[in-house]
Order: C-alpha cells, then structure tokens, then sequence
C-alpha cells in the first residue's frame, strides 16, 4: 500500500481535476439515482390505485404546485435537520399528495419528460466525467514516465553494468502502460461505480431496508471467492513481467547482434531460446487469464442469486396485499438492486486488473525508491577549470564487493602531460577511468582534482572538465550538428560545432554530405563508416573545450586507412591539453609523457617508454607481444 500512496501523491498535483472528477461523478450517481426513483410515481400514481381525483390537470398547475412544495422543503432545510430521515418523509408525502391529485395522463407526459431530461443529463455529466478522468490519468502517467526516465538517467552505472536492457524497457514503458490502463483507470471507474452503488443502496435500504438486508446474505462467500482469485492473479502477473522483460532482453539481445548470429548459422538456437521463454511468457500469462475469466461467470451467479431473493421475498410482500411495500416501490426496488449488480461486476473486475496492476507499480517504484548514490549535495563546490593535477590515492574498488577490480592505486598526472595506461584485459584500465570520471565512487581512497575531492564538486562542473571517446562509437539518431553540440551543455555557436570538426577531421567529409551538417544520422550510426564515426566522437568530445581529454581505446577497431585519420584527429585534439589514453597503437606509447602499466588491478610500472623497457618485464611483455605489431585485441570493460 505504500507505494499506491506514492502514486497518489502524484495524483494529487493535479488536484483540480481531482475534485471536478469527484464532483461530477457525485453528481452522475445523484442522478441515476434519480431515475430510479421515477418508477415510484409510475406504477403508484399512473398504473397503480392510488390516483384519488384529478385536480391538477395541465402542466401548469401540477409544477406550480410541485415547486411551492419543493420551496418550503428548502426554505425550512437547516443543517441540524440536513440528516434526519423525518425531513425527508415530509418532503415524500406532499410530494405524494400532489401525484395523487394530478391527472394520470398528465402524470405520464409528465414523468416521462423528467426521465429524458435525467437521462440527458446523466450521459452528459458521465462524459464530462470520463473527459475529466482520461485527462487526469493521462497527466499522471505522463509525469511517472518523466520521472521514471530522469531517475533512469540519475543512477549510477553500477546499476547498469548487469542489467538486461529488456528489464529497463519494460519498467518504463509496459509497466507504466499497464498502471495506467489497469491501475488508474481502474481506481477511477472503481470510484465512480461505488458511487452508483451507494446511492443506489440509499435508495433500496430507503425503500425496504429490511428486504435489503435479505439480498446480502451472498457478498461475503462471494468476496472471500474474489480476494482468493485476486491473489493469483497477482501471483501470475508477478510471473508475466519477469518473463516479458526476459522476453524484450532476448529479442533487443538478437536484434543487436544479428550480424553474429547469421555469421555463425546460429538463427536455429536463437529461435529455439526464444521459443523456451516465450512459452514461460504464455503459460504465465494463460494462467493469469484463467483466474480473469471466472469474474464474469461468478459476477452473473450472484446477481443471479441476489434477483431471485428480491423477486420471491418482496412479490410476496406486495401479492400479500401489504401497505408498506407498494408495486411502484417494489418495482423502484427491483431497478435498484439490479443497478448496483453492474457496479457490483465491475468493481469486482477492476479489483482483479488492480491486483495485476500493483505489480507493474512495485516494479516502478522499485527503481524511483532506488537511491541516487552520486549525487550532489549542499556543500558540493564549483570547479570550472582544471589548474594543477589530478591526484590518486590509495584508490581501490570492486563492483559486487567480492573481487577487487583495483587495490592501493597511487597515481598523479600534472596538467600538460599525455598519460598512458597499458596493460592486459582484466587488468582494471577502463575502471580506472571510470572512477575518474566519477561514473562510480571507490571504495577506498580518494580522487582529488586540483587538491579538491571528486565527491564534492558539483557533478555538471566536474564532467565539463573532461571530453571522452571510447573504443565504441556511439552516435545518436539526430543531424551531425546535434551530435557534436551534444558534447557540451553550455551554448555554441555553428561556428563552434565546425571548428570543432576541423579539429577532429571531420569537417573533410561532413561537407560532402547531402545535407551537411544538417544530415541525419542513421540509427547506429550505418550510414557512416568505423572511421567517420570515431572522428565525430573526438569532435563531439572537444567542442566544449575541456582541459581534459580521455581516449579508451579510441583507435583499436579500425582499419589502418581509417586509425591514420583518427590519430591525426587525436595528435589534433590534444594540442594544449591533458590527455588520458589506454593505450593500444604503438605511436600512441611513444609519445605520452608517461606511461602506466597495470597489472591485476594494480599499477606495477611507471615511466616512460625507455625506462618500463629496462625496469618492467609486464611492459616488456607488453610490447613485444602486442604493441609491437600494432595489432590488439577489444579490451572489454575492464
């Protein structure tokens, strides 16, 4: 229940339409309500014995006279009489007085103009209703998606690091969707229905209450059947959610390698791995739907039940010739108790989608409940530039508190120099960056930027202190332009954007572009080659002008054509600036004013490229085995 009480606390921001929608649903039950009780009259004072004489003959008369009695009703209402029942059995009684007294005829016309105007009027506040309800529900879905994405956005990448894509998708988009058509919809109609039965349950018990009391004999067997059905359904839904992102995980998995999968013939695997959890999703789902179905056929069994009590123990009342209970009243009586049953089914429905709904809402709130561990707080400092050094000490960390990704890392890099981390895959160089850029936070030791600890500058000023290109090229579906511009939140000119590509040495084919830099980049970016895209990346990664460059492997998934452009680009880049690189072409090691090896998640050697040739047997290693040749393998997430 907490977190239904987090969702209408989102509710509540839009109150306003809150209160119209319970308004007008207070009004729409007031009035079907009112419909009923037309059959009083009817069968009484029309059909029925209790006309007397016809005194009141046109139209006239009969609302002169109904209005001066409804007048005095209103003129003596005070509020310590607003409910007691004696004020309204007055009321009933003149009003009696009049029908009994008006032309049946009349009465008739009478009646059945009043049922056309309750009826306009009904439909008309019940679509105002339901307008006012789907705005509502749609504002609110509308600002659950917004903060489920933002808070996507704010958690730290360790949450990231091994979670299925599917997993994410699902949460932000099927399980907000079904909150929203199962949970608030449901909540709502649920709410205007309970309405209707209690008006209609006012009426009935007004009208009989002890007739009432006979035809509730059956909800409670009837609710425990209901709450047990609830319960598996939830059971179910739990089931189908994990299984449908399972599902999406599988199915944005394949699609995003489907170049491996047709290299290596392996569609017939795929399809039959997609195929096991598909059926999970069915049986899930088909049990689910099972459990669903019984609603409707118990729904009928008990208005059933309910109908027959009414019709045997109050048509003996009025066959028995009783005063109390009129055929007019019984009729009104009947149309009441059958009025609620709809309700009833509904209710009863809405409560199952509501127990399939809490679970899509707990998985929501599952991540919104999750705590934004980076982030800044109110002592956080400014930091626009970068003056002196970035230090690192006794750095070590692990991402699931087992093994130890980094141990007592001690490193400085002053600002100016060209540093290069080297070492196997595994040996934590990527992880090393990582921290740097405080994507994480370590586990022991410190960052210091110009003697200032990384936790405590203000995370837009700490990131605008860096550009970074990783060994995957990633680009958005959005023009050229865009995607450089994207490497900075301060505003840039165009001119800006195309220095920034000269610089990267993209400028020399974006021209030859149909649309230039206004040419739209293709989903993944196919519409440009490894080269293209790793030059947009650099370019992207200097606009901003940060005084700090980082390059992850810039250079190791491309062709040789293609890296000679990207490493002019890069010898570009990094004129005037501090650069970071994992290293991986030899060129690269020989320029950097230090290198740094790493070894098991420690740094074994430091120096330049003569010195770890002659003091470190891994750097030799190294070299000679990879380096060397110019040739490496993908290091990973390391």
């Amino acid at each position: 229940m907490g977190n239904v009480r987090k969702l209408f606390r989102i509710m509540l921001r839009y109150w306003k339409l809150m209160v119209a929608g319970f308004l007008t649903m207070s009004i729409f039950a007031l009035l079907s309500g009112l419909t009923v009780t037309m059959f009083v009259p009817l069968f009484d004072f029309v059909f029925g014995t209790k006309h007397k004489e016809s005194l009141y003959t046109s139209s006239s008369e009969f609302l002169e006279k109904a209005g001066a009695v409804t007048g005095r009703f209103f003129s003596s209402l005070s509020f310590s009489r607003i409910f007691a029942s004696e004020t309204y059995l007055k009321l009933l009684d003149d009003l009696k007085g009049v029908l009994s007294l008006t032309d049946p005829k009349l009465l008739l016309v009478m009646i059945g103009a009043a049922m056309i105007i309750l009826m306009i009027l009904k439909n008309s506040i019940f679509f105002v209703n339901r307008l006012i309800f789907i705005k509502l529900r749609g504002k609110v879905i509308r600002h659950l998606r917004n903060i489920i994405f933002g808070k996507f956005l704010d958690l730290p990448m360790v949450f990231f690091k091994d979670r299925p894509l599917g997993d994410i998708q699902v949460r932000i988009t099927a399980d907000v969707n079904i909150v929203s058509d199962l949970f608030i919809r449901s909540v709502f109609g649920s709410l205007r229905d309970l309405a209707l039965i209690i008006i209609y349950v006012l009426i009935a018990l007004f009208i009989n209450a002890r007739l009432f009391l006979y035809t509730i004999v059956i909800v409670p067997v009837f609710s425990l059947v209901i709450s047990y059905i609830g319960n598996k359904i939830r059971k179910y839904s739990t089931r189908i959610q994990k299984t449908y992102a399972i599902l999406f995980s599988r199915i944005a998995e394949m699609i995003g390698g489907i170049k491996i999968v047709k290299s290596f013939a392996k569609e017939d695997y795929e399809n039959e791995k997609f195929r096991a959890e598909n059926t999970r999703f069915y049986n899930a789902w088909s049990r689910a739907q099972m459990y669903s179905a019984l609603n409707v056929p118990l729904s009928e069994i008990n208005g059933t039940i309910v109908g027959i009590i009414v019709l045997i123990i109050g048509g003996n009342m009025v066959l028995g010739g009783s005063e109390v209970f009129t055929l007019g009243e019984f009729t009104a009586f009947l149309f009441a108790i059958f009025s609620i049953l709809q309700p009833l089914k509904n209710i009863t429905k809405a409560y199952t989608e509501v127990r399939k709904a809490m679970v899509s809402l707990d998985r929501i709130f599952d991540i919104l409940d999750l705590p934004q561990e980076l982030k800044d707080d109110s002592e956080s400092v400014e930091k626009k530039s970068f003056d002196d050094s970035i230090k690192i000490e006794q750095l070590g960390f692990s991402y699931d508190k087992g093994r130890k990704i980094l141990n007592n890392i001690d490193l400085e890099i002053r600002k100016g120099q060209t540093v290069a981390i080297v070492g196997s895959s595994g040996a934590g160089k990527t992880t090393l960056i990582n921290l740097i850029e405080r994507f994480y936070d370590p586990d022991e030791g410190r960052i210091l930027i110009d003697g200032i600890d990384l936790k405590t500058i203000r995370s837009d000023d700490l990131h605008s202190l860096f550009g970074t290109v990783t060994q995957e090229s990633i680009l958005f579906n959005d023009t050229v332009s865009n995607n450089i511009a994207y490497g900075t939140n301060r505003e840039i000119t165009s001119e800006d954007i195309q220095k920034a590509a000269e610089i990267g040495y993209a400028d020399e084919f974006i021209k030859d572009m149909q649309n230039g830099y206004d040419t739209m980049i293709n989903p993944k970016a196919s519409n440009l080659s490894g080269g293209q895209k790793q030059r947009l990346c650099i370019s992207r990664a200097i606009v901003g002008d940060p005084p700090i460059l980082i390059f992850d492997e810039a250079t190791s998934s491309l062709d040789s054509e293609s890296e000679q452009k990207v490493q002019r680009a890069i010898e570009m880049a990094t004129k005037d600036r501090t650069v970071i690189v994992i290293a991986h072409r030899l060129s690269t090691i020989m320029n950097s004013s230090r290198i740094i090896v790493m070894d098991e998640g420690r740094i074994t050697g430091s120096g330049t490229h003569d010195e770890l040739i002659s003091t470190s047997d891994k750097y030799r290693t190294l070299y000679e085995c990879i380096y060397r040749d110019g040739s490496a393998g993908d290091d990973g997430v390391s």
